[in-house]
């Protein structure tokens, strides 16, 4: 089995663990998500899935916004 039939799975994992972090206000939510959304982009292009690229590079911007507003609301 290759890297490429297991990755999605883990991403997806993944994925939704940062979410579940994110509402549980833990900023670890943040540092997953966004690194997780590059390798997200990586799979889209191998599999040529090119209408998942938009949702891949727009949540890499929420995540850096929202762990720039909660950074910013921890230092008020």
């Amino acid at each position: 089995m290759s890297v490429f039939a297991v990755l999605p799975w883990v991403l997806s994992a993944l994925t939704l663990t940062s979410m579940w972090l994110a509402g549980s206000k833990s900023l670890w939510a943040w540092y997953i998500g966004i690194p997780i959304q590059a390798l997200w982009l990586i799979l889209d292009i191998h599999y040529e899935a090119w209408g998942l690229i938009p949702i891949a590079v727009a949540l890499t911007f929420i995540y850096a916004r929202n762990l720039r507003k909660w950074r910013q609301e921890a230092t008020s």
